[in-house]
């Protein structure tokens, strides 16, 4: 697949099937991701991989739980509630892999740095029959200090993206998107 041809038909996936990524596959894909442009060359990413349905899906509803509380705190939470109180809701959609991109904050640039490595994931994840989607869900829970105690993340670090990961249940359309907005040429 080309590049022009990967950019233009990927999509957030949502549906997965039931097989695990393999682990070199994850490898791969990490490594394109940090092949991104990156601020004054610093490289800030880190990276946490999470695989197994299960420990995924307990993820999802401890982040559940966690966020249910705070749907009065996050006004844009709020449109989620009903899928946020549903059991059967996975914020990871069932994949089987979950790719948490932190930066490291002593770079200036590590949010911008990180996004842009999580781009080339979820590109290189298309280009390789995959499906990814950004989970924004986790974003806060995922960078609590206990959280990121947990999965030996340093503190100087912020959580930046989470990615779901595996492969796609069916074909996705093109995304349909509006023209670009140019709000001046000269």
């Amino acid at each position: 697949m080309d590049a022009l041809h990967c950019i233009a038909s990927r999509r957030s996936c949502r549906a997965y099937e039931d097989r695990p990524v393999p682990a070199e596959t994850v490898d791969e894909l990490l490594r394109l991701g940090t092949k991104a442009a990156t601020g004054s060359g610093m490289q800030p990413w880190g990276f946490v991989v999470l695989e197994g349905r299960e420990r995924i899906r307990a993820l999802s509803d401890e982040i559940k739980a966690w966020l249910t509380p705070r749907l009065e705190e996050e006004p844009w939470l709020k449109q989620y509630e009903e899928w946020l109180r549903r059991d059967s809701y996975n914020i990871f959609y069932d994949a089987h892999t979950v790719i948490a991109i932190y930066g490291d904050t002593t770079s200036h640039w590590h949010v911008y740095d990180g996004s842009l490595c999580a781009s080339n994931i979820m590109l290189a994840a298309h280009a390789q029959g995959l499906g990814a989607c950004w989970i924004g869900f986790a974003e806060s829970f995922m960078n609590r200090s206990d959280v990121k105690a947990r999965y030996g993340v340093p503190e100087t670090y912020r959580q930046v993206g989470v990615l779901s990961l595996g492969f796609a249940r069916g074909r996705l359309p093109e995304a349909e998107r509006n023209p670009p907005r140019v709000f001046w040429r000269g």
